[in-house]
């Protein structure tokens, strides 16, 4: 049970926010955050030189200012003079100091020193002049005289990125955990140790840890925010995050008003919370609803390096047939009607969901059709799945995406093709995607900045994982030109989404996703908090949330 927590009078609601992460935080240092769960947590502890404001702009933030010079290449960022790390022993008798552009510089470098093994890395590679020799130096424990080459500090608020090439989001890519700030007294300090006790600048500063059960965040008192009206932000004392793992026990919790924030609602209950437009019952109105485009693709994504070993026997692999065959037999429409009640777009276009930068509804996916689902499967020489072995299909402990999967679990055995679901936890589950150990998994991807590009990205060979986050390990010189080519700055905005469209098509002809739905977000808010939202890129902001003070019902 999640306790209700605080020190306030009886009657009065503790200024604390309560928040559930069913996923799970395996680190908080930001060069290893690369999924929601761990972004929510580590966005509250963080900051980087810009931030995405609640249109989905790129704002101020430990940057005050920043220009690109007349080549596209040259970006200097001015930053403020106000900003402190959190307090912590790692900075001795001090206790903390303010943050400078040589911590900027560390940041990054960090992020592409071989050392740190992030997926990271992959930010920078080949946008940032340099990144590469740094990159590899760092493999044999060298570290380049004056560092990565591409990131200058003129001065202690100054500090200069040079590119290989000119690329105008640039600014979007330093709103990524990776471009977050951290100090290199903690990273001595704390060793291996640092995602388990991080230190940044951000609005909430660590406490402490208790594993799978509890993570507790206190205001940073030399925050350098305020709010609309003039006071000093965060609003809140407290956040406490819980890892309750089954949405069931996490939406209960909700009811009994121990946790402020619902962050999926089980797919059970949403019969009960929702109508068939998604709007919510008499009986759940007093709650606050935030619902919004999730700007993510979820999709099942299958193995096409034969050097794996999610994919050295893998029928997936060998055949493009069956891959395709495994997307037309799965009815979407019905998924989102009955299973997801309303809170998805069904994924009959491309890789880019509706309503983000490049989305193009000419761009045509698979629909359901079965007869040709099995005309698929024999021409790959597994009629009505004859001879074909049983696939495992491996995906977190999500209640959601487990009754999607077994929803097309039944679909797949309706035209003969038997799968096995196999569920572990979400941190474990994305490190055996990254290393290449399945052929078929579920993930989704969540936009990190909007431009088209960051989906694509998902599909250019030098971004392979490990160190990128090219899962499937797709390899086509057709693709990685394109992708090069849209980056060219001579380009206009809708030249460049016409090769990211043209993309789009070859990636949906070689299949190496099953692209299941685009999410619509639903999460409820208790009434008596007041200010929390999610950005443009789906991150939860708790700076401005704040809680109402007035007697608890009962």
């Amino acid at each position: 049970m999640v306790s209700c927590g605080g020190d306030s009078a009886p009657g009065e609601r503790p200024n604390t926010f309560r928040l559930n992460l069913s996923d799970g935080v395996a680190s908080l240092d930001p060069a290893l955050i690369s999924y929601q769960s761990a972004i929510w947590a580590g966005s509250q502890i963080y900051y980087g030189l810009v931030q995405l404001d609640a249109d989905g702009s790129i704002a101020p933030c430990v940057a005050q200012s920043w220009s690109v010079d007349s080549s596209g290449l040259v970006w200097t960022f001015k930053l403020r003079d106000d900003v402190h790390f959190h307090e912590d022993p790692c900075f001795g008798e001090a206790g903390s100091r303010r943050v400078n552009a040589h911590d900027v510089k560390y940041s990054i470098e960090r992020i592409c020193d071989a050392r740190t093994d992030t997926r990271g890395y992959w930010v920078y590679r080949e946008r940032l002049d340099g990144a590469q020799e740094f990159q590899q130096a760092t493999q044999i424990g060298n570290i380049p005289d004056g560092g990565l080459r591409g990131i200058r500090v003129p001065d202690s608020l100054t500090v200069e990125f040079t590119l290989t090439a000119p690329f105008a989001p640039f600014p979007s890519l330093l709103t990524m955990p990776y471009g977050y700030i951290v100090p290199r007294e903690a990273i001595e300090h704390y060793g291996i140790d640092f995602g388990r006790h991080p230190v940044g600048c951000g609005a909430f500063e660590f406490v402490s840890w208790k594993d799978d059960i509890e993570l507790k965040l206190q205001k940073h008192p030399q925050h350098f925010e305020t709010s609309a009206d003039g006071r000093r932000l965060p609003l809140l004392d407290e956040v406490t995050i819980s890892f309750i793992r089954e949405s069931k026990s996490e939406f209960l919790e909700f009811q009994q008003e121990n946790l402020d924030f619902v962050e999926e609602i089980d797919p059970s209950f949403a019969r009960s919370v929702f109508d068939e437009e998604g709007n919510l019952l008499p009986d759940y109105q007093k709650y606050t609803l935030l619902n919004s485009p999730g700007n993510s693709v979820e999709y099942y994504g299958m193995m096409l390096d034969s050097t794996t070993s999610g994919g050295e026997d893998s029928p997936l692999l060998r055949s493009p047939e069956l891959r395709k065959a495994l997307n037309y037999a799965i009815d979407r429409e019905n998924i989102v009607r009955y299973v997801l009640h309303g809170a998805a777009t069904p994924g009959h276009y491309g890789i880019l969901p509706p309503g983000t930068p490049g989305f193009s509804d000419k761009t045509k996916g698979f629909s359901f059709d079965r007869e040709k689902a099995a005309a698929l499967l024999a021409e790959a020489g597994y009629p009505n799945g004859e001879g074909l072995p049983q696939l495992t299909l491996q995906l977190g402990n999500s209640e959601r995406t487990a009754a999607v999967a077994e929803a097309v679990q039944q679909m797949w055995r309706e035209v003969g093709v038997n799968v096995e679901l196999r569920r572990i936890d979400f941190p474990q589950h994305l490190s055996m995607v990254a290393e290449g150990k399945l052929a078929l998994w579920r993930t989704s991807w969540i936009s990190d900045y909007p431009d088209p590009e960051n989906f694509l990205a998902l599909f250019y060979a030098p971004f392979k994982a490990p160190k990128g986050p090219n899962t499937t390990r797709i390899a086509l010189p057709e693709l990685d030109s394109l992708y090069q080519e849209a980056l060219s700055q001579r380009l206009g905005t809708a030249e460049r989404y016409a090769l990211y469209n043209e993309m789009e098509r070859i990636v949906l002809d070689q299949t190496p996703w099953i692209v299941l739905y685009y999410t619509i977000n639903q999460r409820l808010v208790q009434p008596w908090i007041r200010g929390v939202y999610l950005d443009s890129q789906n991150r939860l902001v708790l700076k401005e949330a704040e809680v109402v003070r007035e007697p608890i019902t009962q």
